[in-house]
């Protein structure tokens, strides 16, 4: 079940997010309905990931580790977002 989902997450980690959410209970655990991580799978999917699977690790608590996995997240979000901005301007320039 690990290798698959590390396989998932390095191809894709929306499919990985889904794959947690239809296989386990782990977004019920980190997250408290459904609207957050449906908007994190949209916007922000490595943040949300990562979040999820720091909570799980950690016993459903924050632990300093999990809030660096978090940031960690975050910062690989904003370089896929403003990667594919570059790329648009490139491609559309005159």
């Amino acid at each position: 079940m690990g290798c698959f989902l590390l396989l998932l997450t390095l191809i894709s980690p929306r499919l990985a997010m889904v794959a947690i959410w239809l296989i386990t209970d782990w977004e019920d655990r980190a997250f408290s309905g459904w609207l957050l991580p449906l908007l994190g799978i949209v916007f922000l999917p490595w943040t949300t990931l990562l979040y999820t699977i720091g909570y799980i690790v950690s016993d459903d608590q924050a632990a300093p580790w999990g809030i660096l996995g978090i940031i960690i997240g975050l910062f690989l979000d904003i370089a896929v977002h403003a990667g594919s901005a570059v790329q648009g301007r490139r491609r559309y320039s005159t």
